[in-house]
């Protein structure tokens, strides 16, 4: 059984985590829900010839025009026109670090595979989600806007945004059409400031050179609290095989423990499946769910460790 060990020591994380998550859902339909926009990578005095535009609006035929949404839109002139929403959250553990799930839907007529300025209107303009403890703002420095936190360049992330796709459609795509984005194969992690509070910011980094206009429709914020320390021994003891991405595995332990409750969650704290492990045997477990991320929590009388698992 020593091979197990090798294969599977990445999959263990040495912390304790709360499957009490909290989630924060907006859809616009009574207001703007708190949240702003804005535009970075653009000069001073240019704001009018990048036609940059932010309100909130129905959303476009032949979608639901009913429904509500916000519009941003930018005519990129400078090979990297960031447009971005944010929205301060409070209500947080103070000085607390969480797993952040950002969940987006959004309305685009962007078509992937296309021929476009400086590069394709789809796959051209990346999509980045992430949080900080610092109020994301357009900082004029030396007649040009630029962004006061890390979102890296174009289609390569920053500390405190990672990319979650593009803004295409499809290849024959030629209307508004929903499509949602989300960042369930890495989560983000932030530590909340002294008040419990975090900034959360989502936005499109262009390398399109024209116009790009995107409709936010829908978006569900998922906090999930870590936290622990790094020598946590009962997670050591566990021991996982197969590979879970497949969602069926079993799960070790490497010493006797008595009355021990393993039990699998989604993000929201939906439970999965619940076995009793009696130190005996291998416990057999299966994810019968779709593709994405799933908590494990072994707890023992004293202890308890939670292992994040990928379901492909």
């Amino acid at each position: 059984m020593k091979n197990k060990h090798t294969l599977f020591a990445f999959a263990f994380c040495a912390f304790t985590i709360s499957t009490c998550a909290q989630t924060f859902s907006y859809d616009f339909s009574t207001g703007y829900d708190g949240w702003s926009g804005d535009f970075a990578d653009y000069p001073v005095t240019d704001s009018i010839f990048y036609e940059l535009e932010f309100n909130r609006t129905n959303l476009p035929t032949p979608l639901n025009t009913s429904a509500y949404a916000l519009m941003i839109k930018g005519n990129n002139h400078s090979d990297d026109l960031f447009m971005f929403i944010k929205r301060k959250i409070s209500g947080l553990l103070p000085n607390t670090t969480y797993q952040l799930l950002i969940d987006v839907e959004f309305a685009s007529n962007a078509p992937t595979n296309g021929i476009g300025v400086g590069g394709p209107p789809g796959e051209g303009v990346t999509m980045k989600a992430g949080a900080s403890t610092i109020e994301p703002l357009k900082i004029n420095s030396s007649g040009f806007y630029l962004f006061n936190i890390d979102k890296g360049n174009q289609s390569i992330g920053g500390v405190d945004m990672d990319t979650i796709g593009h803004i295409g459609v499809s290849d024959t795509c030629n209307v508004f059409t929903l499509v949602n984005r989300n960042n369930s194969a890495q989560l983000f992690s932030i530590t909340t400031d002294s008040n419990g509070e975090v900034w959360v910011c989502i936005g499109s980094d262009s390398g399109f050179e024209a116009t790009t206009t995107l409709y936010y429709n829908v978006i569900s914020l998922t906090f999930t609290a870590v936290t622990g320390s790094s020598d946590f021994n009962f997670s050591k003891d566990i021991t996982i095989y197969p590979n879970p991405t497949k969602g069926n595995f079993s799960v070790d332990l490497d010493k006797t423990y008595n009355s021990v409750l393993i039990t699998i969650t989604d993000l929201t704290g939906r439970l999965i499946e619940s076995k009793e492990y009696n130190g005996t045997k291998l416990l057999s477990l299966k994810i019968d769910e779709p593709a994405g991320i799933y908590l494990m929590s072994i707890e023992s009388e004293d202890q308890k460790a939670v292992i994040r698992l990928v379901k492909e």
